[in-house]
Parts: C-alpha cells; sequence; structure tokens
C-alpha cells in the first residue's frame, strides 16, 4: 500500500475530536435539524433519504476496511455523478481514507495517468471500467455487500485531517492533486454558503460533475449541510436535459458554466430558467452578452461566483445583495483578496494585476498522491492566475495570465491537443487557442498553416475525427482555421490573444 495521507493542517489538527469527521458531522446535522428522514438525493426514479444515505456509507466503509484500505490510504473514485458516487466518497470519508475523484469521460490513457499519480490503493469503478486501470479495482456494489467484518463507526480525525483530493492542472500543463481537509466543508458553507442560501426546501441540480471540485461542493459537500434535495444525472447533461430536470424536479438552485448558460438561452424553452430560486454560474469568464441575457430573464436571481479547484469552491460572488453587472462580486468571508503586481506589492483601487486570495481552505497542488500536502497557512497569499481589479470592494476578471484555456469549466492545455494533431504531415504549424462564439459559447479553434498542396477541406475533417476519438470532449477544436502565418511579436513570441481575438466566422443570435 502507498503511503497514507494523514498530515495535521490546521491547529485545530491538534485536539482530534470524533466530530471532526465530515461524515460523522453531516450526520449530526442531519440528525439535529430534523432532516434525517427527508430525501437526500434522487436519481433518475429512485430516492435516498438522508438516513439511507449515512446507512449506505457505513455499509461502503466496512467493506473498504475488508479490502484492507486503511485511515490516510488513497482511494480513486472512477463513478459517474450518481448515489453511488456519494456513498462511496462518503464511505471513504467515514473510514479516514483519502477520496480521490477522477474524471469518468477521461479516454484509458488518461484515467491510468491519474490512477498513477493518485497512487491510490484501491480504484472503485463500474466493472467495465475495470480495464483501464493497473490497480486493484472494485464496484461499488460489491462494497456494498461485503460482509465479515464490524460496522465501521466514523474514524476519529481533527478537522484538519485531510479528506479528498481534486485534480487541476498546473500552468506546467502536468495535473497536480489539491487537497482539502474535513473542516472544509464547513468553511465553504460559512462562505458560498452565505450567498447561496440554501434550505431544506430547497432542489439543487449541478451540470458541474462532481468529480470537479466545485460540482462535488455543488451537489455534496453544500446541500449536506443545509437539509437540500439535490438531483443527480449520470450522463453529462446537454441543454435539453437539464431544462427537462429543471421542470420535472422542480430544481431551485441550478449551477452551470457560462458557456451552458449560453445553450439555454438558445432554446425555446428558456423561460423555464425563470422557475429559479438562484441560478449559480461559474467554471469560466462570464460573456458580457449572456450576462445581460440572463440577468434580464433573472434579474438578481443570478449568481456570478468564483473560485478555484486549489481554493475549493467559490470565494468570490455577485450578490445575492447589491450585484454589480460585468463583474465576479465581493470575497467571502473569511477569505480576503488583493491584486499585486509583478513583484508581489499591493496595488490600489483600479489598478490591473494579479489576483491574490487567502483563506483557511487553500490547498496547493502536488505532483504524487505520497507528496506531503501542501496546505497555505489562513494568512498566507495565493495566485490564482488571472489578471483583475478591485473597485470599491468589486472584482472584475480580465482574463488569464498564461496560456491555459477554460473550455466548459475545465482547463485544457492547447500543447497536449497540438502535440496530437501537428502529428499530421501535412501540417507545418499549428496552434489551439479558445474562441468566444457570438453566441456566448467557448470552444477549442484550431489554427493551421498547411504545407503547400494539401487539401484544406480534407485536411479539416482529418483533425476534427483524429480529436474526437483520442481527446475528452471538451478538448475537440470546434472547428479548424487556416492561415498563412501565425501571429508573433518581434522576438518571435506567439501571440494568443491575437488570435483568441479573431472570434466566429459568422454571427449568431444569442437567442433564437
Amino acid at each position: 500500500m502507498s503511503a497514507p495521507v494523514t498530515t495535521a493542517v490546521t491547529p485545530t489538527a491538534l485536539r482530534p475530536a470524533l466530530d471532526g469527521n465530515l461524515v460523522a458531522r453531516l450526520e449530526g446535522l442531519a440528525r439535529t435539524g430534523g432532516w434525517l428522514d427527508d430525501t437526500a438525493y434522487v436519481e433518475g426514479t429512485g430516492h435516498l433519504t438522508y438516513r439511507g444515505l449515512f446507512d449506505a456509507a457505513a455499509d461502503t466503509a466496512t467493506g473498504l476496511a475488508g479490502l484492507g484500505v486503511r485511515p490516510g490510504d488513497r482511494v480513486l473514485l472512477a463513478l459517474p455523478d450518481g448515489i453511488d458516487f456519494v456513498t462511496v466518497f462518503l464511505g471513504i470519508l467515514r473510514l479516514g481514507a483519502v477520496a480521490v475523484p477522477v474524471n469518468t469521460l477521461f479516454h484509458a490513457s488518461e484515467l491510468r495517468r491519474s490512477e498513477e499519480i493518485a497512487e491510490p490503493v484501491l480504484v472503485v469503478c463500474l466493472s467495465d471500467a475495470r480495464p483501464a486501470f493497473g490497480g486493484t479495482t472494485v464496484d461499488p456494489f460489491d462494497l456494498r455487500t461485503r460482509t465479515g467484518g464490524p460496522r465501521q463507526d466514523p474514524h476519529p480525525v481533527a478537522p484538519g485531517a485531510i479528506a479528498f483530493a481534486a485534480f487541476t492542472s498546473g500552468t506546467t500543463g502536468a495535473p497536480k492533486l489539491c487537497f482539502h481537509a474535513h473542516g472544509d466543508a464547513a468553511v465553504f458553507d460559512r462562505a458560498i454558503g452565505s450567498a447561496l442560501r440554501i434550505t431544506r426546501d430547497d432542489v439543487c441540480y449541478s451540470v458541474s460533475r462532481m468529480y470537479f471540485a466545485y460540482g462535488l461542493g455543488n451537489s455534496v459537500l453544500l446541500p449536506l449541510q443545509r437539509g437540500a434535495r439535490t438531483v443527480l444525472t449520470a450522463e453529462r447533461a446537454d441543454e435539453h436535459t437539464a431544462l427537462a430536470v429543471l421542470a420535472a424536479h422542480r430544481v431551485t438552485v441550478f449551477y452551470g458554466q457560462p458557456s451552458f448558460y449560453a445553450r439555454l438561452l438558445a432554446h425555446p424553452d428558456r423561460d423555464r430558467l425563470s422557475a429559479l430560486r438562484v441560478a449559480a454560474v461559474a467554471g469560466e469568464f462570464l460573456p458580457y452578452p449572456v450576462e445581460d441575457a440572463l440577468r434580464a430573464l433573472l434579474g438578481d436571481r443570478l449568481l456570478n461566483i468564483c473560485g478555484t479547484t486549489e481554493i475549493g469552491h467559490a470565494v468570490l460572488a455577485n450578490g445575492p445583495e447589491a450585484p454589480r453587472p460585468r463583474t465576479v462580486g465581493r470575497i467571502l468571508a473569511p477569505y480576503r483578496v488583493r491584486v499585486v503586481d509583478d513583484t508581489g506589492r499591493p496595488l490600489p483601487a483600479g489598478r490591473e494585476g494579479r489576483l491574490q486570495i487567502a483563506g483557511p481552505t487553500i490547498g496547493d497542488g502536488v505532483r504524487r498522491g505520497s507528496a506531503a500536502p501542501v496546505r497555505l497557512g489562513p494568512e498566507e497569499w495565493y495566485t490564482t492566475g488571472d489578471a483583475a481589479l478591485i473597485d470599491d470592494g468589486y472584482v472584475t476578471l480580465l482574463g488569464r495570465l498564461d496560456d491555459i484555456e477554460i473550455v466548459a469549466g475545465a482547463n485544457v492545455h492547447p500543447t497536449e491537443v497540438e502535440d496530437l494533431l501537428g502529428r499530421d504531415p501535412r501540417i507545418r504549424e499549428i496552434v489551439v487557442c479558445s474562441v468566444r462564439r457570438a453566441s456566448g459559447v467557448t470552444s477549442l479553434r484550431a489554427h493551421v498553416v498547411a504545407e503547400d498542396g494539401a487539401d484544406q477541406e480534407e485536411l479539416s475533417a482529418a483533425l476534427l475525427a483524429t480529436a474526437a476519438r483520442e481527446l475528452t470532449w471538451y478538448k475537440v477544436p470546434e472547428d479548424v482555421v487556416f492561415v498563412t502565418a501565425l501571429p508573433r511579436n518581434a522576438t518571435g513570441k506567439l501571440l494568443r490573444r491575437a488570435l483568441r481575438a479573431s472570434g466566429p466566422l459568422q454571427e449568431e443570435p444569442l437567442v433564437r
């Protein structure tokens, strides 16, 4: 087995207690709040109460212990969104182990790479996914039905003990793991929870998946602390299915990325959004035309929020009180925000610089699961990689400081796509970057300098087919543009911003 991760990361970790375990705390909240017998999750025609959820988590923890999983061990969680995901996630935490969710839409090679980075003692996945992994795997059903061991009580841990890790991508392109503690969820509830104001009367639905830190908070960490009901769908939602879910389940709190909202606005049934109490948008820059259209439809019920995987969830929110359009709002307590210059010197209001956040939940990424978790102290500043300015307490994002593209709320490193497509001998140069379409949707475009005599139509079709076959869906370019030369500065450095600014090939209406 790999080295366990049990590092205490806050002063409170010096006082171990049973209620430091997040699962024990959630069960205690449900008991004292009176919602143990309320519905916690709905998936298809099935539902699970809070009581049933915690019982299933206990059974899962017992099964994990029977397989030799111990407190501090990492368990890779490779399941689609659904009740199984939640019960396994909570079962891992109940045992005191560390859950590491992974994107199930990855290709087999990417899943294996994620396993190598996480270095887990066990992979929990569906049976048909087992061939993608090199280590020991188990189906979630088998975990719940294993017998022969004592029922596992929540393992006593401090609030600062590591609970889960989320994959992200660093500026160099190599995936990293950001570790978060059992006590982080309470901080998320204090911060973004104060803006969402979720109650037992709410029904929540997130199109952002639970293998993202954002989606995990939306569907697990936030609603379970407030007694809300959450709808889960295994398949990645499109605008048609999402609107159907909103109507069928009378969803009141909805989470999506700006590009997804742009597609919703173009749908003939977009007025279904009007029934929402809160429409939260995060994951990438909110284009002004999309924001204007959403505010016209929703008014102050639109909540533009911002956070990172390293932080764990949103720390900036534009509302619900005194929203200021075209900003990501103000910092949420207990976090702090500032903008600095290239030397780290704080800048005055209205000056553009590097955005920094300080707070108690920030875990910078590490290259291997066995590495010591990196957790910043609450007074240490974390640089998000965004260019921003602050005016009257409101933060305006101006773009990324590096060349990482954000598509559908996920980080995409252009070099990965360029390396794959650039293998075609008919290509002289290729650059992939994001383009904000006239509809407001952000997607990738491949800019190609082709060899003389290449058939552009045939080459374009071949490149898009290769990308669709070899890459995860959000890494696939939407189109290919042929150019005679790529824009560069006087020193020969590629000007990606000039390509991003090229815009769509033809205009499309935002709302049809």
